[in-house]
């Protein structure tokens, strides 16, 4: 009995050491959107001089094991920060370089700034990791800087002949921006590209995606050629692998790091005969301030943030405009009062009946305490364009209370979240399941559908979200982009506000000669997740 135990022992031994005699490590990010410094929340997290330190250390802790790496990124390493404005956008481009990634994902925010824009910028930068999109479609005679972008990346490492497949977002308030291009059906792009990576000689297929952890998932469920998914745009911190199943049955795993390099992930990976791939070990490694910053990276930083100061002026950035006594959080899930504050500011910066803000557009969370320019404005690091260094603006928009009711169920049905200040109404569930929208008030009086309605709107959502195409465009009554800008409309309610307290969606302020009053049960506000 004890040799036969022995036997089944050493054979398993043996079977495991053969199995994972070459491990490969995937180590990876994602959304990093510019915050080279620190991710501004909490100046002890991230950091490209410090996450470049640290990939460094895993690279050469794995060479000394004898295990090959690849290091990927999920997208989103452009905009969203005032980083986008420095050398235009190619100081973040010359440090993603220097981080020496194998392959970035194309993400909708490092493609917000149109085909042609785009274009432009990859005709003068150069890099030396690859960038990836299969599904970005547009005319690279026309726009030569996109032949810079490709498809894939194959990689032969150990003996394992891998693909690297990019897919980018097709979201509709998002693919519009690409004016001069298309983006096309992620899933049947995949499903075309695994098919053919395939007959290209690949054994397996590394899905680098930036679609978000729900789309994700969908992705594996729908293909049959993806081993393994290594995404972006949901800013999902998953801790241990995500398990789901292909079209034929197969395990699949899908992984994400977070956002704003506050996280690096590790993932040590197995590649069977067919190709497919088991996770041996994962880890998310955080990056914080006990890790050495990379000194040419750090040289790097400061000339970027020397520009930043000559374009905005160091003074101006510092420059403290209030203070708060919570954590002011941007959320996507539920309501907060810094949700309700921009909201608000939008409203009252033209005085308008309804103030719409999209929670997801938004940037950084600011912590309690006192509350600087900068941080407004990376609260909200929207940008359509590098020549734009001020970002979007307030719209105008007035339309009939049919239509802004029209608008209230289309985002109750469209699933992504919105504040809108100045209205309340109820929702009703039948029996089928089905929501609809009862009662609804606008300044506290009953919505009238045949009176004009003043609509504040963030630039991005009435350019995108709305589509501004078909019926809808006839029947808003008007659209007006205004010279006020995000951030001046929430630097003046904050102002205002002079110290914003926990307290402000129960009793939020109105302005009354000059200064914010408390009030009860006038104010108007709904969030619809």
């Amino acid at each position: 009995m004890l040799i036969r135990l022995f036997i089944i022992a050493f054979t398993f031994g043996l079977y495991s050491l053969f199995s994972y005699a070459k491990p490969i490590l995937i180590l990876h990010t994602n959304d990093l959107h510019g915050f080279v410094e620190n991710s501004v929340y909490d100046a002890s997290q991230g950091g490209y001089a410090r996450l470049k330190t640290l990939i460094e250390q895993e690279r050469s802790k794995a060479n000394a094991r004898g295990i090959s790496t690849i290091t990927l990124d999920g997208g989103d390493f452009l905009e969203g920060s005032l980083f986008y404005m420095s050398d235009r956008v190619k100081s973040v481009f010359n440090m993603m370089d220097k981080m020496n990634y194998d392959a970035v994902a194309l993400g909708n925010h490092d493609w917000l700034m149109g085909t042609a824009e785009l274009g432009h910028l990859l005709s003068d930068v150069d890099f030396s990791f690859v960038l990836v999109a299969a599904n970005i479609e547009a005319d690279r005679n026309r726009f030569v800087g996109l032949k810079k972008l490709k498809s894939h990346r194959m990689m032969e490492i150990d003996g394992h002949k891998i693909a690297i497949l990019g897919l980018t977002t097709d979201e509709n308030n998002f693919k519009w921006v690409f004016d001069k291009g298309h983006i096309a059906d992620p899933i049947k792009t995949a499903n075309k590209w695994g098919k053919k990576l395939k007959a290209m000689g690949a054994q397996t297929v590394i899905a680098l995606t930036h679609l978000g952890f729900t789309k994700d998932q969908e992705l594996v469920s729908k293909t049959s050629d993806i081993d393994l998914v290594v995404g972006g745009h949901s800013h999902t911190l998953i801790d241990r692998p995500y398990i789901t199943r292909n079209k034929q049955g197969r395990q699949v795993a899908i992984v994400q790091a977070g956002e704003h390099a506050k996280y690096l992930g590790k993932l040590l990976i197995d590649i069977a005969e067919d190709g497919s791939i088991k996770v041996l070990e994962r880890e998310i490694v955080p990056v914080t301030s006990s890790i050495d910053e990379d000194p040419i990276m750090r040289q790097l930083i400061s000339e970027a943030r020397t520009q930043v100061n000559n374009i905005y002026g160091e003074s101006y950035l510092k420059t403290v405009v209030g203070f708060t006594e919570i954590d002011l959080i941007n959320s996507s899930g539920m309501m907060t009062p810094w949700n309700k504050i921009i909201a608000d500011s939008f409203k009252e910066s033209i005085n308008a009946d309804i103030g719409v803000h999209s929670p997801n557009l938004t940037g950084i969370d600011i912590p309690k305490g006192a509350i600087s320019r900068e941080q407004i404005m990376h609260t909200y690091p929207r940008f359509f364009s590098l020549d734009d260094r001020w970002g979007w603006h307030i719209y105008h928009v007035e339309m009939y209370g049919m239509v802004a009711k029209m608008l209230m169920e289309y985002y109750l049905k469209g699933g992504e979240s919105v504040i809108l200040s100045g209205v309340n109404f109820r929702v009703e569930v039948n029996k089928k399941g089905k929501k609809k929208i009862k009662d609804i008030t606008i300044g506290g009086e009953p919505i009238r559908l045949f009176k004009k309605y003043k609509v504040a709107f963030p630039e991005g959502v009435i350019k995108g979200g709305l589509g501004m195409i078909g019926v809808l465009i006839d029947l808003i009554h008007s659209v007006d982009r205004t010279e006020i800008n995000l951030w001046d409309a929430l630097e003046a309610k904050v102002r205002r506000l002079g110290t914003i307290r926990g307290d402000y969606l129960i009793r939020p302020g109105v302005v009354a000669d000059g200064k914010e009053k408390s009030f009860g049960d006038e104010a108007d506000a709904v969030f619809i997740p």
